[in-house]
């Protein structure tokens, strides 16, 4: 039976790569070189700031440029640390730890290899930070089975534009739109910029979040192993 995609676009953090895991440990890591106790409550503190930054940047509220030190100020404002501390240095040492956590997803890899022994064209679509991503990438070995990476930061905007999904549309062989397929956590993010550009995909949807704008969701998952069965795998 003929394939109906050719082409996968999926996102990375928290689809691919397990980015919650990698957030803890990097967190945890700058913290306490910086002096701070990093208690649960402080890296439950920090996600939620980090996540709302995410939000604003995906609305096109903020850049990221200012989301990768405002986030850290913000968080030592909270929590009422006095002590003077260069947020910039923090930010710089915080991505470099994350740049070191290649946690996958269960099924991640061997999924991506199966898709490319198939023959399909696997890509990365992602909003995180370049140098961050590349890095987690090729530790995760996920590198080896990727064709193109397309990072917001490298392109100039980012998911859910358009603009950000033109430009992967541009970059990569298959021009049939119909033969693309996204996969992606984010409904914000992912989902949400697929179907403004009347792509199928799938929402792999841990948290049993609500589709609460009605998308069109070609189909909705929990976990990354179903999508072998989806494949025909």
């Amino acid at each position: 039976m003929a394939k109906k995609y050719s082409t996968v676009l999926f996102d990375a953090d928290n689809t691919l790569l397990d980015f919650d895991m990698a957030e803890k440990c990097a967190l945890k890591r700058v913290l306490s070189e910086f002096g701070i106790d990093a208690t649960e409550e402080t890296a439950a503190l920090y996600s939620r700031i980090n996540l709302s930054y995410w939000r604003a940047f995906e609305r096109g509220e903020v850049t990221k440029a200012y989301l990768r030190t405002a986030r850290f100020r913000d968080l030592f404002n909270e929590i009422g640390f006095k002590k003077e501390v260069d947020v910039t240095r923090v930010a710089d040492c915080y991505l470099s730890y994350l740049g070191e956590g290649a946690f996958l997803l269960d099924g991640a890899l061997p999924l991506c290899q199966r898709l490319k022994e198939e023959g399909y064209s696997v890509h990365i679509i992602t909003n995180g930070i370049a140098a961050t991503q590349k890095s987690r990438l090729a530790k995760s070995g996920l590198d080896k089975v990727i064709d193109k990476v397309f990072v917001s930061e490298e392109i100039g905007t980012q998911k859910p534009f358009p603009a950000f999904f033109e430009y992967v549309f541009e970059n990569i062989d298959e021009k049939d739109k119909s033969k693309l397929l996204v996969v992606g956590d984010s409904y914000s993010s992912d989902i949400k910029g697929a179907c403004g550009v009347g792509l199928d995909c799938v929402w792999l949807n841990r948290a049993k979040e609500e589709n609460t704008l009605s998308l069109p969701i070609t189909k909705e998952i929990e976990s990354l192993r179903e999508l072998f069965e989806f494949f025909g795998l």
